[in-house]
C-alpha cells in the first residue's frame, strides 16, 4: 500500500504542477 500511495501522490503532484504551469504561461488547451 505504501508504494501505491507514493506513486499516486507523485502523479497528483505532477498533474498539479503541470496545470499550474499551463495557467501561469497561459498556453495549453483551455478546459
Amino acid at each position: 500500500g505504501n508504494l501505491c500511495r507514493c506513486t499516486g501522490y507523485q502523479g497528483i503532484v505532477a498533474a498539479a504542477l503541470d496545470a499550474a504551469k499551463r495557467l501561469k504561461t497561459g498556453k495549453g488547451p483551455s478546459a
